[in-house]
């Protein structure tokens, strides 16, 4: 009979907490403005638009699963060699034009709000980027497919589902995933002594629906 007991208030214990566990959809957008560290380049401003599933399960925490399409890059991109000479072409380096990379971004994205009764609230979380297309043509390498990012940022939810944030992402991964030179240059000179990484701020507006 305690047996019975115990397992029956487990159970009632268990779907009280699960029935408190909130799962509503909602979509995000607005304007990134980006630019690549060591690329000697100006900002670039673009926009993000995707969307995401906000899953509550306390009062203070939210975990939102989000997919979101970014465009980023940087303004008259230039990667940095002396005087503008490619040891590898063994010529002068043509690609110093604005440099566009479209990312769908798989982020995970984490919520406190730590004030009673507002709707202030802080974000951090991972970014898994894939890259889905980009204008750099250069004819020894390219642009990987892939950066991971972590991000931090700060928003406001308004009671009738419309919110607004700001975050910045910082990418981990160098946008071209190798040393250019260490391929093709023997003498391992190291012209390439840079890293280049994605980094982007993003402003905008969120909807969570009410379902």
């Amino acid at each position: 009979m305690k047996k019975s007991f115990f397992i029956i208030s487990f159970i009632l214990l268990s779907l009280t907490a699960f029935a408190q566990i909130t799962v509503r959809p909602g979509v995000r957008g607005g304007v990134t403005i980006s630019n690549i560290t060591n690329g000697h380049g100006d900002a670039n401003t673009d926009f993000y638009m995707g969307g995401y599933a906000a899953i509550k399960f306390t009062r203070f925490y939210v975990l939102q699963p989000e997919l979101t399409y970014s465009r980023q890059g940087t303004k008259d991109f230039f990667y940095g060699i002396e005087d503008g000479y490619d040891p590898i072409i063994d010529g002068f380096n043509s690609f110093d034009k604005d440099l566009e990379i479209q990312y769908l971004n798989i982020t995970i994205a984490n919520k406190f709000s730590p004030i009673p009764n507002t709707g202030l609230n802080f974000i951090v979380g991972p970014s898994f980027n894939i890259k889905v297309a980009d204008n750099y043509d250069h004819q020894y390498h390219n642009i990987t497919g892939f950066d991971f990012a972590l991000l931090a940022g700060i928003g406001y939810d308004f009671p009738f589902g419309l919110g607004i944030e700001a975050r910045y992402n910082q990418g981990l991964i160098d946008i071209f995933g190798y040393d250019f030179v260490d391929d093709y240059d023997d003498d391992d000179d190291n012209y390439f002594d840079e890293v280049y990484l994605n980094s982007y701020f993003q402003i905008g507006l969120t909807y969570t629906f009410n379902f």
